[in-house]
């Protein structure tokens, strides 16, 4: 059996994790390729998975204007 290395998980992280509906799914997506590698790095994968979901995702402005 191959272990999943950095090199899968980086992809993972810059390319898959930007796909997702909302950054609470990588929170998912990390717990469940915590346990392909005894060496996952849960915390820095999940700031780099965040990172990139922000930068494809990014925050459209709040228009809370009331009309008189």
């Amino acid at each position: 059996m191959s272990l999943m290395t950095q090199r899968h998980f980086i992809y993972l992280a810059d390319n898959v994790a930007p796909l997702m509906s909302w950054p609470t799914q990588i929170h998912k997506m990390a717990d469940e390729l915590a346990a392909t590698n005894p060496k996952f790095n849960r915390d820095k994968f999940i700031q780099r998975a965040v990172a990139a979901w922000e930068k494809a995702n990014p925050r459209e402005p709040i228009d809370d204007h009331i009309p008189y």
